[in-house]
């Protein structure tokens, strides 16, 4: 994973997932279309927290969840000016 992020050019966002996936035993290639789509996500996530915005990154993320379905993390289920850090 780390040497996705070295170098001048930056891996696509899809790549990142397919690491992400592959490094906690999912098997893409195997996978429903969703799973992917959630993996992808995750990548794209990972690129805008790189950035610095967690903003965005939450946003990516929250889309990319079920409708009706909240996220077990309390922060992210606060509205964005709420989202803290509490340890």
């Amino acid at each position: 994973m780390f040497d996705l992020l070295q170098g001048t050019d930056v891996p696509d966002f899809r790549e990142v997932g397919h690491v992400l996936a592959s490094l906690s035993g999912v098997d893409l290639s195997k996978a429903s279309k969703a799973t992917a789509r959630a993996w992808e996500a995750r990548g794209l996530a990972l690129h805008y927290l790189a950035a610095g915005d967690m903003a965005e990154a939450l946003k990516v993320m929250e889309a990319a969840r079920p409708a009706g379905r909240h996220s077990p993390t309390p922060a992210t289920n606060q509205p964005r000016t709420a989202a803290k850090e509490t340890r």
